[in-house]
């Protein structure tokens, strides 16, 4: 849905694994999104973080990841590996945004220490209050190199800094640790 939104000078890349996922948001029967968005806008297939290695330094404004809300998550998207290599990706006033939403995982604290080792700094919005509108809690991370690249967002009070818990560790290529996330 965010392809709609965006204007003709905001370019979009999507990185999508999965051919069906393309085909079906192509459907018009099922989306118009993509049809009827002002945006130029392309479909990359393929892992992301091995398509994502192929473009230009510096590229983007924004990435946004938005694949934690399944029961099984792409963990070496959310190491400090992958986190390096999008950050070689984003313009240098760019911006991280993490969609973490999840029934069974709380990533925040994983986002925390990925953003205290790597120097970045990082705010969340946890919009549990849409529970009672009638629509599904959405957890948002926002990452950055520094505070000034978020703009107004900021100082919006639904942004709260992002705390790390001791038992979670830095999650890398070699080592991940789901139970000290998972939600008991």
């Amino acid at each position: 849905s965010m392809v709609y939104f965006a204007g003709p000078r905001q370019p979009i890349d999507f990185y999508e694994i999965d051919p069906v996922v393309e085909k079906i948001s192509k459907n018009p029967d099922y989306f118009t999104y993509l049809r009827d968005s002002r945006a130029k806008w392309r479909i990359i297939l393929g892992d992301a973080r091995l398509t994502m290695a192929k473009a230009p330094a510096n590229h983007y404004g924004i990435i946004a990841l938005d694949a934690f809300s399944s029961d099984s998550i792409p963990v070496h998207l959310l190491t400090r590996e992958a986190f390096v290599l999008y950050l070689s990706k984003l313009r240098e006033d760019g911006v991280l945004l993490v969609h973490i939403s999840n029934k069974y995982l709380d990533l925040a604290p994983v986002l925390g220490r990925l953003a205290e080792t790597l120097g970045l700094a990082a705010r969340i919005n946890d919009d549990e209050s849409a529970e009672r509108l009638g629509k599904y809690q959405s957890v948002w991370v926002l990452m950055a190199r520094k505070e000034a690249d978020f703009g107004s967002l900021a100082r919006k009070k639904a942004w709260k800094g992002i705390e790390t818990k001791a038992t979670v560790g830095l999650w890398t290529d070699d080592f991940s640790n789901l139970l000290s996330v998972f939600n008991w």
